[in-house]
């Protein structure tokens, strides 16, 4: 009998393919055709869109790929150890607290420079300049650090309880927010900055990763969404990295100066791609239809 194919497998040999597209051309536009300092495109060429073609339709096909498969994933919620899923909660974590310095120290630098008094009110200035949005971002990020500690601590002691943290599961989602928040309260047209854009789609697709991630973790209204991991969390883990590594690549090659002062390198953004990978790769598995069990996954139970 012929072997069933896995999806996830498939859907993350395309990802590995558009990655090593899109990475290049990214790292082109910021050579070529963005103004260094500022992101604004100096000129459009055929690698803008190429690059929007490529970014579309790859983020479309993961999440009718995975929606096409929806009645053969299933999310695997019984405790067990895992190393590789530790480590990746552990380095999210750690970017997270990065993360909540660098958006304390942006929101101190705002307020200290006058910038919050030139709206009559300091307190309307606080939301105006996206200061408040920022430090909201913070809190969230220290609360999303002590959250994905316990997370793989319980991968490491095999007794991984989600379940018992509903509450917190929730402050990644409203992490995401805050960091669209900010974004949106620049006074700049998005679509000429293209760092922002991609910021932007990020975020939301961050944002409905971590929603369908809480609601499986605390089994509120999970049937059938095992698929929304996939569907939303590989095109997240493809923003994340296209945010992260041409600024990585230009920072190591000596370009620092071509990066968007606005959009500086976020870590966050790494941890958020390996935490996603490494979830789908170790929790999400496949229904055999000839089976009826998980394909890759054990002691989880199919959905119905």
């Amino acid at each position: 009998m012929k072997k069933e194919k896995n999806p996830i497998n498939i859907i993350f040999a395309a990802f590995g393919a558009v990655l090593l597209a899109v990475i290049p051309l990214r790292c082109y536009q910021f050579i070529k055709i963005l103004e260094p300092g500022t992101g604004f495109y100096d000129k459009t060429d055929w690698s803008v869109w190429v690059l929007y073609a490529l970014l579309i339709l790859a983020g479309a096909s993961f999440a009718a790929a995975a929606f096409a498969s929806k009645k053969k994933f299933v999310y695997d919620t019984a405790p067990a150890k895992s190393t590789a899923i530790a480590l990746a909660s552990f380095m999210l974590a750690l970017t997270m607290f990065i993360s909540s310095v660098a958006q304390y120290n942006s929101a101190l630098s705002i307020i200290s420079d006058g910038s919050t008094m030139i709206y009559g009110s300091e307190s309307i200035g606080y939301f105006k300049t996206g200061a408040a949005a920022r430090m909201l971002e913070g809190v969230c990020a220290i609360v999303c650090a002590v959250f994905f500690v316990i997370f793989g601590y319980g991968h490491i002691s095999g007794k991984s309880r989600a379940a018992d943290n509903k509450l917190m599961a929730l402050f990644p989602v409203l992490w995401c927010i805050f960091r669209l928040m900010h974004r949106f309260m620049r006074t700049i047209n998005f679509l000429n900055v293209s760092d922002l854009l991609y910021e932007l789609v990020m975020c939301v697709m961050l944002m409905l990763f971590f929603m369908a991630f809480a609601q499986l973790n605390s089994g509120i209204g999970s049937k059938k969404i095992a698929w929304q991991l996939v569907g939303y969390g590989v095109p997240a883990a493809l923003f994340c990295l296209l945010c992260f590594l041409p600024r990585f690549i230009m920072l190591i090659t000596g370009r620092s100066e071509l990066l968007c002062s606005d959009s500086p390198i976020e870590w966050c953004d790494l941890g958020c791609a390996v935490f996603i990978i490494t979830l789908i790769i170790g929790h999400v598995g496949v229904i055999s239809q000839n089976t009826e069990t998980p394909a890759n996954t054990s002691g989880s139970e199919a959905e119905s």
